[in-house]
This record gives C-alpha cells, structure tokens and sequence, in this order.
C-alpha cells in the first residue's frame, strides 16, 4: 500500500463546507451509545536513534541487528528493508508502553469492540499490543484504515510504502482482510486544511459503520489525530495553521475519547477513565481552576497502573497520559 493521489475533486478552499455538515454525525433515537479511544502510537525508533538508524541496523542482506537495548528485538520481513526508514517501528520501551495502555482500560473495564489503525507500522505495533494488553488480541482483528494516516505532504520528499497484509499477517498480526479501507486513496500533495478534511470524512463513515452497535472503537492513528478527528464533532472549526503546534503537545500513546448520547444526539470528550468520577458536572470548575485538575493521578484498585489528565484547552482536546 502506497501513497497515491485522491480520485476526488479538490477540497474546499474555505471552512464553511466543513462546519455545514453536522447532520452526518448526529445520533438518532434507536441509536446506542457509541465511544472512540483516539490514541497515538507509542515510542518510536526514528525520533529515538536519529534518521539514518536503518544503515546500523541492517547489513548489506537486510538482516537485523539491534545496536542497543531500546531497538526493537526483532523486526518482520518486508519487500525492502529501507522502508523502515521512513515507516519506522517502535522502540522496545513503545512496545511495552503500548501493553501497558491496553492493560489500563481493561482494568478500567473500557473493553473494545472494534479497532482501526492507520496504516503506518508503528501505528499497527501500537494497536496489536493494547489489544495483548486487554488480552483482546486473539479476538480483534485489526482493520487497517488509511484515512487514519498523517498529512500526506509531511512525507512528500519520502513516500511511504506501507506494508502489505500478507507481510503483517505473516509477521504474526491479527489483520482484518475482508476490511475494505473506507478512504481509497491518499492526496499526494495533501494540505493541513484537506487533511481535516479527510479525517472528517474518515469519522463520518466510521460512525455509520458503528451507530447501530455502539461500544468501544479504539482508533491508534498519530499526535494529530487527537486533533483532527474530533474537532468537527465539538463543532469547532480546522486550525491548519496550528496543527504542527498542536500535535507537538501528544506525548506517546496520549489518547482523547469522544463518546456520543443518544439522548442528547451530541458528542461529547470523557474525562476520566474511572467512570465513577462525575467529570462532566465539574468541567465548568475545572475551566475556572486549572490548578484543581491539571495533573490529577488516578489509579486502578490493583494500584498497578497509573495516569495523568489534562483538562480541555483552547489548545487541545482534553488527553491522557499514561
């Protein structure tokens, strides 16, 4: 799978066409609850070892050899090796984040129904370990979906060939092959604004996929998805010009969860993992006092796991660390 461009016209010139189209995502009577975990994937090897960790890593046969104890201990066969440089892997530390996360909502009984990835490896990594961490992975295929996948003319000087099922599959993950990705192709020479765009359009029909389901859909995508995912479903309006900006503020495996009220027909952000916690009646206080929020430490019963809040801002949706 590669990066090709779009079959469709070319995307709106101003933001009207985007915030006019609230109807597609309204709940209806008969429709039950439906929730989306929006997470970024974990630690990866690029950004740690530098950009050129391939030529370290590999010999002239394209075997592997990891060089330090955060690699990864072993990587899966694809058609070329250089690939990784660009579709990089996890490190060894994003692989045990990554359980770690999967491990956390089972505990907070937030069990998933469905999951799509973007197509990016390291975003595969990250899913097939959440799913191991729920113990889900057996049960869950994953569905790989390229609308999920970052602004594509951030790798317009290196294009990613992505790997194919049959090289996932072989490698041990759990893939989906009767999934049909719901957008076909990628615009080459994609905008920050068509990228919204594309993320809306994305939700759209993943909803319509789940509204009649409902539950849990956890969708591991990149540090802007938080962003861009969401932010028509709030009613706000794109910020192209920001979206470097905001994506910086995602730590590894930081997540924002949207879930959707028949009753109301709005969606809305959780904040908390413990449903216990009424935060929605405290919202107002916490937008007043900050300080009584920010950095809150919420641990399961077991008191294995751990993670930090960060309320709603103009900045950025309200996320979790862990």
């Amino acid at each position: 799978m590669s990066l090709r461009p779009f079959s469709r016209s070319s995307a709106l010139a101003n933001h009207g066409g985007y915030a006019s189209d609230q109807s597609s995502y309204s709940y209806h009577q008969n429709d039950v609850p439906l929730r989306f975990i929006v997470i970024r994937h974990g630690e990866r090897v690029d950004v740690t070892f530098g950009a050129g960790w391939t030529k370290y890593a590999f010999n002239y046969a394209g075997q592997y050899y990891p060089f330090a104890e955060n690699m990864p201990p072993a990587l899966p066969y694809r058609t070329d090796w250089h690939d990784y440089d660009v579709d990089t892997p996890l490190t060894a530390n994003g692989l045990k984040q990554s359980w770690h996360v999967g491990n956390v909502l089972a505990k907070y009984n937030l069990p998933v129904t469905a999951c799509y990835s973007s197509p990016a490896f390291r975003s595969i990594q990250t899913a097939d370990r959440i799913l191991e961490g729920m113990g889900r992975r057996g049960i869950i295929p994953l569905k790989i979906e390229l609308g999920l996948f970052e602004c594509s003319s951030w790798y317009a000087q290196s294009p990613i060939n992505f790997m194919s099922d049959e090289e996932l599959i072989h490698a041990g993950h759990n893939i989906d092959t009767n999934y049909r990705s719901q957008i076909k192709s990628l615009r080459v020479a994609e905008n920050e604004y068509q990228y919204y765009e594309r993320s809306k359009e994305t939700m759209k029909k993943l909803i319509k996929l789940h509204q009649k389901t409902g539950g849990t859909v956890l969708l591991v995508a990149h540090a802007p998805s938080l962003e861009v995912l969401t932010r028509h479903l709030m009613q706000g309006l794109p910020r192209p010009e920001r979206l470097p900006e905001l994506a910086g503020k995602v730590d590894y495996c930081g997540m924002t969860i949207v879930e959707g009220d028949p009753s109301t027909k709005n969606w809305q952000f959780r904040y908390s993992l413990d449903p216990q916690v009424n935060w929605q009646q405290q919202q107002s206080n916490n937008l007043l006092n900050r300080s009584q929020t920010e950095g809150i430490l919420s641990s399961t019963s077991q008191g294995a796991s751990s993670y930090q809040f960060f309320p709603q801002q103009d900045a950025y949706p309200p996320h979790v660390v862990f």
